[in-house]
C-alpha cells in the first residue's frame, strides 16, 4: 500500500503558478543587483545611497511577513498573496517611473514587501500541500526564482547593448510578469490546511517557545546573510583581491545558475530534507574557507559555482521544516522565518563591508565560512531535537 502511494505523487496545481511568480521575483533580484550602480549614478546618491536603497527593500522584508504571514492563516493564503502581488506590481511600476531617489525608494520598499509576503505565504501553502513532499515543492519554486535571477542580468545586458534599454526595463518586465501571474493565481485552487478549529492561532512568542523552531530561525538568518554576503561582494573579490574584474560577472552568473540546477535536482530527488540541509551548509563552510584563501580567479570561480549548488536546497528546507513545526500556523511560521531572512540580509553586507575596510576581503569571506559552519551545526541540533535523525 505504501509503495502504491509513494509512486503516485500528486503535484499541487499551485506549484507551476507560484513558480511563475517566483521566476519574476528572481528576475527583479538579479536585475536590481546588476543595475544598482547605474541607479546610484543616475540619482547621484553614490555607493552609500545605493546601500540605503538595498536597505529600504530589506526593511520591508523584515516587517511585512511578520504581520501578514500570521494573517494568511486566518484570511487565507490565496487572498494575502493576491493583495501583495498587487503591491509587488505597484512597486515595480513606481521604480520604473521614478524621477527621483525618494520615489524609487518607495517603489523598492513595495517590491520587497510584495515579494516577501508572496514568497512566505506561497511557500507555506506548498508546505501545507504535503508534509512529506512539501520541501520538494518549495525547492522547485525556488529553482524558478534562481532561474529568474540568472536570466535577468543576461537579458538586461543583451537589451542594453542591442536595443538601448535602461535599467528601468528590469522593473517594467517584472511588472508585466506580475500581471501575467495574476489570472492563473485567481483560478488556482490552494491546498487545504489545518482548520482554525483544529489549531488555534499562536502569538509570536509561542513559536519561539519551540526550541527547534528558534534554532531554524537562527539558521535562516545566518543563511540569508551568507546569500547576500556572496551576492554583493563576489564582484569586489574578483576585481580587488584576484585582479580579474571580468571574472566577477561570470562568477555571479555561475553561482545563480548552479543554485537553480541544485534546487531543481533536490526538488526531484527524494532526499531527506534534514540531511540535505546539514550536509550542504557544512560543505559551503568548507568552500567559503577555500574562497577566502584562493589567489587565482579560475579556482575561485569554480568555488563560487559550488557554493551556489550547495546553497540550493537550504532555504526551502529550512522554511519547510519550520512550517512543519506548527501545522495550522504555517503562514505565521513562514512570516517569522522571512523576517529572519530580512534581518540576515541587511546585517551581513554591512559586517562584510566593515571587515573589508578594516582588514581585507579575505577576512570578510572567512566570516562567511564561520557563519556557514555555525548555521550547519545549529541546523543539526534543530533537526535532532525535532526528529531525532541519525546522520
Amino acid at each position: 500500500m505504501s509503495k502504491s502511494n509513494s509512486s503516485k505523487i500528486r503535484i499541487p496545481a499551485l506549484l507551476p503558478v507560484f513558480s511563475l511568480l517566483m521566476f519574476f521575483v528572481g528576475f527583479v533580484m538579479g536585475g536590481f543587483q546588476l543595475a544598482l550602480r547605474s541607479i546610484s549614478g543616475e540619482f547621484s546618491v553614490g555607493a552609500v545611497g545605493g546601500g540605503l536603497l538595498v536597505a529600504a527593500q530589506y526593511v520591508s522584508v523584515i516587517l511585512m511577513p511578520l504581520v501578514f504571514g500570521r494573517l494568511s492563516d486566518r484570511a487565507g493564503k490565496r487572498n494575502v498573496i493576491l493583495v501583495f502581488l498587487f503591491v509587488f506590481l505597484s512597486g515595480c511600476v513606481l521604480a520604473a517611473l521614478a524621477g527621483g531617489v525618494f520615489l524609487f525608494a518607495v517603489g523598492v520598499f513595495c517590491i520587497g514587501a510584495g515579494y516577501s509576503v508572496c514568497e512566505s505565504a506561497g511557500s507555506a501553502a506548498l508546505a501545507d500541500a504535503s508534509p512529506e513532499h512539501g520541501a520538494r515543492w518549495v525547492n522547485l519554486s525556488q529553482g524558478a526564482l534562481s532561474l529568474g535571477a540568472v536570466t535577468s542580468p543576461l537579458l538586461t545586458q543583451l537589451g542594453t547593448q542591442s536595443f538601448g534599454w535602461s535599467w528601468r526595463a528590469v522593473f517594467w518586465i517584472c511588472a508585466a510578469g506580475a500581471l501575467a501571474s495574476l489570472l492563473p493565481l485567481l483560478l488556482t485552487r490552494f491546498p487545504a490546511t489545518v482548520s482554525a478549529t483544529e489549531q488555534a492561532q499562536k502569538p509570536a512568542q509561542a513559536f519561539f517557545s519551540d526550541t527547534s523552531f528558534s534554532l531554524f530561525f537562527v539558521a535562516i538568518l545566518l543563511y540569508v546573510g551568507l546569500e547576500n554576503g556572496i551576492g554583493y561582494f563576489t564582484e569586489s573579490l574578483f576585481a580587488l583581491r584576484l585582479n580579474a574584474a571580468s571574472f566577477g560577472a561570470y562568477a555571479i552568473s555561475a553561482y545563480w545558475a548552479s543554485m537553480a540546477l541544485s534546487r531543481l535536482v533536490f526538488g526531484v530527488l527524494p532526499v531527506k530534507p534534514e540531511r540535505a540541509l546539514i550536509y550542504c551548509l557544512l560543505f559551503s563552510a568548507a568552500l567559503f574557507s577555500v574562497l577566502a584563501l584562493l589567489r587565482s580567479p579560475v579556482p575561485a570561480l569554480v568555488a563560487a559555482a559550488l557554493i551556489g549548488f550547495s546553497f540550493g536546497p537550504v532555504w526551502a528546507n529550512l522554511m519547510n521544516l519550520a512550517a512543519q513545526r506548527h501545522p495550522g500556523n504555517s503562514g505565521g511560521a513562514m512570516g517569522l522565518m522571512s523576517a529572519g531572512c530580512g534581518l540576515g540580509g541587511a546585517v551581513f553586507p554591512a559586517l562584510m563591508g566593515l571587515l573589508s575596510d578594516r582588514l581585507n576581503l579575505g577576512a570578510a569571506f572567512a566570516l562567511l565560512a564561520v557563519a556557514a559552519l555555525i548555521a550547519g551545526l545549529v541546523s543539526l541540533l534543530a533537526a535532532r531535537r525535532a526528529s531525532q535523525i541519525t546522520l
